[in-house]
C-alpha cells in the first residue's frame, strides 16, 4: 500500500511538474515580425531614384542603414515585456530586404496595445567590452562602417546620396552619420532617440504570427523641426545640427498596417 501511494505521489510530482513546464513554454511561445519599410514622401524608397524633398532640393540616396534597440512590448494589462537585452539589437539596411524584417521570439501570449524601441544603441552596450558586442554590433562583422574609430561610439542612423544643389568641389555628395550616446568620461551630445507606436486595436499573438509594418519616411529628415537643407547642410557627423537630424528623423518612424 505504501509502494502504491508513494508511485501516486510520484506521478502526481511529475505531472505538476511537467504540467507548469508545459503551460510556461505555451505561454512564452509567441512571435511577432517587425517590417521596416523605407520610404521618401510615401513612395518606396529605391536608390538611384530621383526624389524632391521639402526645400525643392532633388536627391538620390545611396546609403541608409540606422540601428533598433532596446523593444518593449505592452500588454493590454499595462505590463511591460522587455526582449532580453542580448537578442535586442538590430541593424537595418535598405541594400538588405532580410535586414528589415526582425522575428521577435518567445514573447508571452496575450494582446499588446504598444511597442517602444531605441532608435541607436544605449550607452552601456557603446562602452561594453567588445566581446559583448556581437551580431549586429560586431563592428568588425556586421555593424562594419556603422562604428565611429575616432569616436568610440556607433553610427545611430547613416543616409548618404547625391545632389545637383551640392558644390561640385564634393562630387555632389551629401552625409548624414548621426549617433553620439551622451559620452563615457565625459559629457558629450546624445543623439539615442526612443519611439512608442500605439497599435489602433490590440495584436494578438495567440493564433498567427502578426506582422507589424513600421514606416520609415526619409523625406521627413529634411523639415519635421528644423529646416535641414543639402545646399547649406550636405556633412553632417556631429554637433548641435546632429542633434536637430536625430530629433527629425525620429519622426520618421510611423506604424503602418498590422498584418496576421
Amino acid at each position: 500500500m505504501k509502494s502504491v501511494a508513494l508511485n501516486r505521489i510520484v506521478v502526481l510530482l511529475i505531472s505538476v511538474l511537467f504540467g507548469n513546464i508545459s503551460q510556461a513554454y505555451c505561454q512564452n511561445n509567441g512571435k511577432l515580425v517587425l517590417k521596416f519599410n523605407n520610404l521618401f514622401n510615401n513612395e518606396v524608397l529605391e536608390f538611384g531614384r530621383e526624389y524632391t524633398n521639402a526645400h525643392g532640393e532633388k536627391l538620390t540616396i545611396k546609403t541608409l542603414n540606422y540601428f533598433i534597440s532596446n523593444i518593449k512590448l505592452t500588454l493590454t494589462d499595462g505590463a511591460e515585456y522587455v526582449v532580453p537585452q542580448d537578442s535586442s539589437y538590430f541593424l537595418v539596411r535598405q541594400n538588405d530586404k532580410a535586414t528589415q524584417q526582425i522575428e521577435l521570439k518567445n514573447l508571452p501570449k496575450g494582446k499588446y496595445t504598444s511597442i517602444s524601441f531605441l532608435v541607436g544603441i544605449d550607452s552601456a552596450r557603446n562602452t561594453m567590452d567588445v566581446s559583448r558586442r556581437m551580431g549586429a554590433l560586431d563592428i568588425g562583422g556586421e555593424a562594419k562602417g556603422m562604428y565611429w574609430a575616432w569616436n568610440s561610439g556607433y553610427i545611430f542612423f547613416k543616409m548618404e546620396g547625391k545632389s545637383p544643389v551640392i558644390h561640385d568641389s564634393l562630387s555632389n555628395n551629401f552625409y548624414y552619420h548621426i549617433g553620439g550616446f551622451g559620452g563615457f568620461q565625459s559629457k558629450t551630445i546624445n543623439n539615442i532617440r526612443s519611439k512608442t507606436l500605439a497599435f489602433t486595436k490590440p495584436v494578438s499573438l495567440k493564433k498567427k504570427i502578426p506582422v507589424i509594418n513600421i514606416n520609415v519616411d526619409v523625406a521627413t529628415l529634411f523639415n519635421y523641426k528644423t529646416p535641414v537643407t543639402l545646399t547649406n547642410d550636405s556633412n553632417v557627423m556631429w554637433g548641435e545640427l546632429s542633434v536637430k537630424i536625430s530629433e527629425n528623423y525620429i519622426s520618421t518612424f510611423n506604424l503602418g498596417s498590422v498584418q496576421y
